[in-house]
């Protein structure tokens, strides 16, 4: 097991957080538009690129119901947005988009399916390409979100370095009663919530996608559920 891959996603996401918010000041609102669009069209590809033609539907429109029904009893959207406007109001900069770009940032940084990856594999091989990967894309879309939407974006580092740790420390315990299909599921499904982030920042759609946090987690409980059917039977 090791961390070395979460810290490098954590410092990227930082320092390009920081660096997008300084190419931001005086930058006009149109060219803030067009690099705003510029990026959810990358995003959506980058949704898009990770979800396979065989996925399978039935297990995939149950995580993404039942998790946004959870969700949003939890009220996980309307918690991640209080927080970043507690975020916005503590800042010693003042920046009325700073909330925005914590929550959108966040999301992109958390929800993905390399997140899921590349914590298994930290976990269960000790290696961290998947995060290096991670890392560099991580960089160049916060840097661009933050010369959008400012400071706020760097801080969803500490946000990724806890639940990008979270995963890769359960990852040894999340191999043992999973398989490689599940784990192929679970990345589909962060994928998909990566093209929701992406039809967000096009101004298409106003999913609240932190409710669907948890649906990528989902298939480990079907899977185990369906053995644990089996032994009954």
């Amino acid at each position: 097991m090791t961390l070395t891959g979460v810290w490098l996603n954590a410092g990227g996401v930082l320092l390009a957080g920081v660096l997008g918010s300084f190419i931001r000041r005086g930058m006009p609102e149109k060219l803030k538009a067009a690099l705003m669009t510029g990026l959810g069209l990358c995003v959506l590809y980058i949704g898009i690129s990770g979800i396979s033609a065989d996925t399978d539907t039935v297990v995939l429109v149950l995580s993404v119901s039942l998790g946004m029904a959870l969700g949003t009893a939890l009220d996980l959207d309307g918690k991640l947005s209080r927080l970043g406007e507690l975020i916005q109001q503590k800042l010693p900069l003042r920046d009325s988009q700073a909330a925005d770009g914590f929550v959108s940032s966040t999301l992109f940084v958390c929800v993905g399916a390399m997140s899921i990856v590349g914590g298994i594999e930290s976990g269960t091989q000790g290696t961290y390409d998947t995060f290096l990967a991670k890392t560099f894309i991580d960089s160049l879309v916060v840097f661009v979100m933050a010369a959008t939407k400012g400071i706020g974006c760097c801080l969803s580092a500490f946000v990724a370095l806890f639940y990008q740790a979270a995963l890769t420390l359960s990852a040894g315990a999340l191999a043992k009663v999973t398989t490689g299909l599940v784990i192929s599921q679970m990345s589909e499904i962060g994928s998909l919530l990566i093209v929701g982030i992406a039809l967000n920042l096009l101004g298409i759609t106003k999913i609240k996608v932190a409710n669907l946090i948890l649906s990528p987690f989902l298939p480990v409980l079907f899977y185990l559920g369906q053995q644990m059917f089996r032994l009954a039977g």
